[in-house]
């Protein structure tokens, strides 16, 4: 992500490809606005590997939840957002019983009035259960979490900064089963893992997870610890869009990927 940025003064000499660069961000909003209107991703995805990446994720999430939500199946949404996610797996799974933890408030507050039918908890999960200050970026809500990501600045981001509580997967999930966990808590996700431990052994769903070593730094995960915790539960690890099943090594070399798919080893 980018800061704020500053134009150059007047009178003074411009970095040399400046307006080279200019014209290249331009061209790419032009071509995202484009895109946005005519809700044809591909042709963002076409000219630039970042977006092409993403649209490549999209396609095989959507893949790996028709294949992996029956029409009454159970899917768990920790960190869900907008609901992005959410609005798919209930449309895969129209008769199921689905949960979306989300500790936002106005985003709860959406959640429940746009899925009447699913449970909206209005909680962080976490390794153990208390309370615990929550970064809420009002500007970029995406980028929110339990540490303060330091790329965005206070003018960008607009901080404000909540009292949330903190459950477990383990906790949360009693007496269910579900067949599909999502996670994308900015950098927490070694954490939620570590407070389901019983439950993804008991359960055995597929999980699908965001990892990024910059932002799970942040809480002193090492890179290579969400394939550890994975690998002794009995998970086998893979790049969302296929790749793998994936070595340790492998993984930790994954800089290129930011959501993974764990299964259950036969």
């Amino acid at each position: 992500m980018e800061g704020r940025r500053v134009a150059p003064a007047a009178g003074r000499e411009r970095p040399l490809g400046w307006g080279a660069t200019m014209r290249r961000r331009l061209t790419r909003r032009a071509v995202a606005a484009v895109a946005r209107r005519l809700q044809r991703p591909e042709l963002l995805a076409a000219l630039y590997p970042g977006a092409r990446r993403e649209l490549h994720e999209q396609i095989a999430l959507r893949a790996v939840l028709a294949s992996a939500l029956a029409q009454d199946s159970t899917y768990v949404d920790v960190g869900a957002n907008r609901g992005q996610v959410l609005a798919e797996a209930v449309r895969v799974a129209p008769a199921g019983r689905h949960l979306a933890f989300e500790p936002i408030p106005a985003l709860a507050e959406a959640l429940e009035a746009a899925f009447p039918g699913v449970q909206c908890r209005r909680l962080a999960l976490g390794a153990r259960p208390g309370q615990a200050d929550f970064c809420y970026f009002r500007g970029l809500d995406g980028w929110s979490g339990l540490r303060r990501n330091p790329e965005i600045s206070d003018e960008r981001g607009r901080p404000e900064h909540l009292s949330v509580t903190l459950s477990t997967l383990d906790a949360e999930l009693e007496g269910l089963s579900p067949a599909v966990v999502k996670i994308d808590v900015e950098g927490a996700e070694l954490d939620v893992l570590e407070g389901g431990r019983s439950a993804l052994s008991r359960s055995r769903p597929l999980v699908i997870f965001e990892h990024v070593a910059t932002a799970a730094s942040l809480y002193g995960s090492p890179p290579g610890a969400p394939w550890d915790l994975l690998t002794e539960l009995g998970y086998r690890v893979f790049s969302l869009t296929g790749e793998g099943p994936l070595t340790r090594s492998a993984f930790v070399a994954g800089a290129a990927f930011v959501n993974w798919l764990a299964t259950p080893a036969a």
